[in-house]
């Protein structure tokens, strides 16, 4: 059987040579097209990886990074500084507490001590002529010449 376009089929193969044909004639001229490439280039130009880039480049990519959402940034902080202000509390908590046990102790001496001074008859005094031997009315014997 022949097509309208002249080409005559083959019993049951359809136009699969063709295709055939045609993809390896496509993969041979790419084959010489990359030899001669490399030919004109250096091998290694065609086979090495694509050159990376100057310093300037590089620094350049590195200072341009993209910004991190703000809550990221919180979250970072959070991460690396609560261990460092948790310590601090806890000491100056710790250090709060010593210093008001310390006052309260002090406040406790001083109203014990205020009120057994007041729990005296005398009034706590025991100046010059306040002793039991002071008679009242009694003339204080003067020593000097007078």
């Amino acid at each position: 059987m022949t097509e309208n376009d002249g080409r005559s089929q083959e019993s049951g193969r359809g136009e699969a040579p063709d295709l055939i044909d045609d993809a390896l004639k496509l993969v041979d001229s790419l084959q010489r097209k990359l030899v001669t490439a490399g030919v004109r280039r250096g091998v290694s130009a065609v086979t090495s990886a694509p050159r990376k880039g100057d310093v300037w480049e590089e620094a350049i990519r590195l200072e341009t990074k993209p910004e991190r959402p703000a809550v990221e940034e919180l979250f970072d902080i959070v991460r690396t500084s609560a261990p460092e202000v948790a310590g601090h509390l806890g000491r100056a908590g710790l250090a709060l507490a010593g210093a008001l046990g310390r006052t309260w102790d002090v406040v406790e001496r001083s109203l014990e001590q205020t009120a057994s001074d007041a729990g005296r008859p005398d009034g706590g005094g025991s100046g010059a002529g306040a002793g039991p031997d002071r008679q009242e009315g009694a003339k204080p014997q003067v020593t000097s010449g007078e």
